[in-house]
């Protein structure tokens, strides 16, 4: 068992720090009903590049811990589980990893949860101390893969890097994730990840996203699309983004179309698009904003990808084991 509670381990702290990190047929979204006007950022020429990265951000975070749910799901689905040691961090602390198992069967099936924990754990440069808790409430297998849901609950789990200047995570939130793998593609879908805390590190606003992913192994793209409310602090107050087109792209690398427009107050809204000169460019992104709903743009620039969101969002899901035991 030390293989996977080190390695589930690693992934999530890595794709939840700052810094760490199509097919065409995802089901398009219905926008969220917009925040009330009194509490909505005014978007403008001064915030509206903050406004883009926070939510390419707090999607990327979302994304990180359904992938960890997931692999924690594919490691040990129908895997014995007869005992669960305490590990030793390297830099001090422990971590461990437990079972509950309702039908007593000593293995994760549908109605089980594991959970992770970590205390005052000091290793690679992190100190965390908190829980994730993974419970698998429905499972099958289809032709060439599987199909579960599964819910995700971390509570409180505070990360400290040692690095002077990166800001303390503390995440708490609720997260369902359907999730499904053939021999060709992986499709996870987000109905609702509800932030309290932690969706972007340093910005202690609460969020609450849905989001479409598939990619296709066999054609090598893949469809990414988002929509949700980020409460930032950071901002002072609420916008709201949907995906009119999804994000496509060749898998491990950024874009090459799609769109997110994000609103604010008094009908401001920002679009981070791949078009104009930056579609020309596959290591940038357009931002522009028009502040006050008159259809001029007040602000454009091209923007890096990598100073929006980690390039590991786009890599391949690579991870699987692929265990040949049939889901009860």
């Amino acid at each position: 068992m030390k293989y996977p509670v080190t390695a589930l381990a690693a992934l999530m702290l890595g794709a939840t720090l700052p810094g760490c990190g199509g097919s065409g047929d995802s089901p398009a979204f219905v926008p969220s009903p917009p925040a009330p006007a009194s509490t909505r950022v005014s978007l403008a020429a001064g915030n509206y590049q903050d406004a883009a990265v926070r939510t390419m951000t707090a999607s990327n975070t979302t994304y990180a811990y359904a992938r960890m749910a997931v692999r924690v799901v594919d490691d040990l689905l129908n895997v014995p589980l007869e005992t669960f040691p305490i590990f030793s961090c390297a830099g001090g602390g422990l971590k461990t990893l437990d079972l509950t198992d309702k039908n007593q069967d000593t293995s994760l099936d549908p109605g089980d949860a594991v959970r992770l924990r970590w205390d005052h754990c000091r290793e690679n440069g992190l100190t965390t101390t908190g829980e994730v808790r993974v419970e698998l409430t429905d499972a099958m297998q289809i032709p060439g893969g599987r199909d579960y849901t599964i819910a995700i609950t971390v509570s409180n789990l505070e990360m400290i890097s040692d690095t002077a200047g990166v800001p303390t995570i503390t995440a708490s939130l609720v997260m369902p994730v359907h999730y499904t793998r053939t021999a060709t593609t992986d499709h996870t879908v987000i109905d609702g990840a509800a932030f309290t805390s932690g969706a972007i590190a340093g910005d202690s606003g609460a969020a609450t996203l849905y989001l479409d992913y598939l990619q296709d192994s066999a054609a090598q793209t893949y469809s990414f699309s988002i929509r949700g409310t980020v409460n930032s602090s950071t901002l002072g107050g609420i916008i709201d983004f949907t995906t009119p087109l999804a994000f496509t792209g060749v898998i491990g690398e950024y874009p090459s179309a799609g769109n997110v427009s994000i609103t604010g107050n008094a009908g401001s809204v920002v679009h981070l698009a791949e078009e104009g000169a930056a579609a020309a460019d596959p290591a940038t992104v357009l931002a522009t904003v028009d502040a006050n709903a008159d259809g001029t743009l007040d602000s454009s620039i091209a923007m890096a990808w990598s100073t929006v969101v980690p390039s590991q969002l786009f890599d391949a899901f690579v991870y699987q084991l692929g265990i040949p035991i049939p889901i009860p």
